[in-house]
């Protein structure tokens, strides 16, 4: 029916597959004892020759009857038990299971039919949070498994889990859960819950009571979530649309659909894009990306270009791992690539969450050691390694199922989806808390900057191509664009990073801003006035940086100094001047030279660079023509400039 998995239906298939498992074992153990255990009393036998013919015959309810009747007149009878266990397990009546499968170990403790109850009796247990009892019983349990079994592995885990949960009920984290309210939880389940950089906009699936999946999203207001909407009628269609990941900036969305006309196999992930307040008609993502096999539960990196996403596909460790295809300069998708065995596991990896820092994945697992079920687990990427994934602890990991966790772009809060038991059924709702401080260390946290480009004549929005570096490393580390619409813009800003700032259109001069982002600086707000090719136009070069005193310059100023070479390459009619600038300290004949020599410092590094001479010419002003009083160091260092006009 869903095109995902959700928390409910991760937690039916994990409880179902180990049910499956369990029950084939038993009943392949007591086909092999059958013979020798009919009871003694004569009346007890004849109800056991109807309940084993009932049993045989799937008359489930009659088979219970007649051999509740066979433990009534001989309560030692074994193999009665382990049937009604299995009987009561096919009707789903646990209370009942429970008592037999206890009578049964209780009759024979080592005898290997068992196994299967010390088994399910640990599971039962584990599932109230009684971990200590669950331990007993899946010790006694073990042995009487064959080793390498399928049943032995499971055993073998639920130990170490058993252990993993009584250390971390003794040392909880200081996690205050608090529901979103009845106003975004406001569907029988909802769940995988992403925001934008800026946290403004959250976005999460969700089920109707018609069981129809859907993609909403809320505001933030200031006294909360606003009501939630629909994405959109271009997204959601009367097939159910799931899981989904949005962009930094909000305007790329990946979201997984299943069984279209399009489809590639049982689940794929398709994208679109907005503009303005419109989302555009969703495009599967084609290969290498979808598949013939389940596609789903994507995670964007916060430029839109990095993807990584939950599959079942060939060529993984197991059966549902976590993989990451990476977008080119062409705009075309990578071959996805495996995680690795250090994320994924024999069992089940998905609901990848990339944080807004490109380094911190969390992601759940039901092949790790940990509370129960699908836990939520980090693992930090070091170059192209993945760190050893840590197990978040109690209590964001219960015994319920965890799945879709997201973080805030600062790494304070923590978003995701728990399941809540409501008369008796499970179901699925949106959660927030502050991130421990023991997690927030482990998260970068990052900035951002947001803000609108538009043409400084006309006051129109601008679409124009924003390029983001690290000046440090001299490395693009963000790519994007402004919104055609609206001329809005957010990009993701680590934290402890100096950075370049480049928003570039065609017929207009290039904008050049630079940004050092810290802890005390959550967001920088700024509105781009772009200036049309024109004569006598200027601006300024922002990021060309000389020592105190020197003209020479620094390795930092390349990225400038190319951008700027490009722009020439590009407009091969135009002739610029350079002009240099400085503050007021010093003397006014030494400002004047030092202004002229960084002028042509930066003309010959464009010579250099390919342009003509003749297209360039410098000059010094000292300082002449300041832009601010030379009261302050905040004005003194606007004085000190490189600017470049149209001739």
């Amino acid at each position: 029916m869903e095109n995902v998995v959700t928390n409910s239906q991760v937690y039916e298939y994990s409880v179902m597959r180990y049910f499956l498992l369990s029950l084939l074992c038993a009943v392949c153990l007591t086909l092999q004892t059958n013979a020798q255990n009919a009871p003694t009393n004569k009346r007890a036998r004849d109800h056991y020759e109807k309940a084993q013919k009932a049993w045989q015959a799937r008359q489930l309810s009659e088979a219970a009857i007649q051999y509740e009747k066979v433990v009534e007149l001989e309560p030692t009878h074994a193999e009665s038990h382990l049937r009604l266990a299995q009987t009561y397990e096919l009707l789903r009546q646990p209370i009942l299971v429970k008592k037999h499968y206890a009578a049964l170990v209780a009759l024979q403790p080592t005898a290997t039919q068992s196994a299967t109850a010390y088994q399910w009796l640990g599971k039962h247990f584990f599932q109230q949070e009684k971990y200590d009892s669950a331990l007993v019983y899946y010790e006694k349990g073990l042995p009487l498994f064959q080793p390498k079994s399928s049943l032995y592995r499971l055993t073998e885990k639920s130990i170490i889990s058993c252990h993993f949960a009584l250390e971390a009920i003794k040392k909880p984290l200081s996690v205050k859960k608090q529901s979103l309210g009845d106003t975004v939880n406001f569907l029988p389940s909802q769940y995988f819950p992403v925001l934008t950089a800026d946290g403004e906009t959250l976005i999460f699936s969700g089920l109707t009571h018609e069981r129809d999946e859907n993609i909403y999203f809320t505001t933030r207001q200031k006294k909360g979530w606003d009501v939630p909407e629909e994405i959109s009628k271009s997204i959601n269609t009367t097939n159910n649309e799931g899981t989904c990941a949005i962009s930094a900036d909000g305007r790329t969305l990946v979201f997984t659909a299943c069984n279209r006309p399009d489809g590639y196999g049982s689940c794929d992930l398709y994208i679109t894009h907005k503009q303005g307040s419109d989302w555009g008609t969703p495009v599967n993502m084609g290969e290498p990306i979808n598949t013939r096999d389940w596609d789903s539960q994507p995670s964007l990196s916060a430029d839109g270009h990095t993807l990584y996403f939950a599959s079942d596909r060939k060529g993984g460790h197991g059966k549902k791992d976590i993989w990451v295809s990476s977008l080119d300069k062409k705009g075309k998708w990578s071959e996805p690539k495996n995680l690795g065995g250090t994320v994924n596991t024999a069992d089940d990896e998905n609901a990848p969450f990339i944080h807004a820092n490109g380094q911190t994945l969390f992601y759940a697992s039901n092949g790790l050691p940990g509370m129960g079920g699908m836990d939520i687990f980090i693992s930090q990427r070091i170059d192209t390694v993945w760190s050893e994934p840590k197990n978040l602890g109690y209590p964001i990991n219960t015994v319920s199922e965890q799945v879709g966790l997201s973080i805030s772009s600062d790494g304070g809060m923590a978003y995701y989806s728990d399941d809540f038991s409501e008369n008796g059924k499970n179901r699925a709702l949106l959660y927030m808390f502050k991130l421990p401080e023991s997690l927030r260390q482990a998260i970068v946290p990052t900035r951002y900057a947001k803000g609108r480009v538009f043409d400084k004549k006309t006051g129109n929005a601008l679409g124009s191509d924003i390029d983001l570096y690290d000046l440090k490393s001299k490395e693009k580390v963000f790519s994007f664009t402004s919104d055609p619409s609206t001329g809005s813009f957010l990009a993701v800003l680590n934290s402890g990073s100096e950075y370049a700032f480049y928003v570039s259109k065609s017929n207009y001069l290039f904008k050049s801003l630079s940004f050092s982002v810290s802890d005390s600086t959550p967001s920088v707000q700024v509105d781009i006035a772009l200036e049309p090719i024109e004569k006598n136009k200027a601006e300024v070069l922002n990021n060309i940086f000389f020592a105190t005193g020197s003209f020479e310059l620094d390795q930092k100023s390349a990225v400038e100094l190319d951008k700027m070479t490009d722009f020439l390459q590009n407009n091969k009619a135009i002739r610029i001047q350079i002009s240099g600038h400085t503050d007021d300290v010093g003397s006014d004949k030494e400002n004047l030279e030092l202004s002229r020599k960084r002028a042509l410092a930066v003309e010959q590094y464009l010579i250099r660079s390919g342009i003509q001479q003749a297209r360039i010419s410098s000059v010094g002003y000292g300082e002449s023509r300041p832009v601010e009083a030379n009261e302050t160091e905040k004005g003194r260092q606007k004085n000190r400039r490189i600017e470049w006009k149209i001739e």
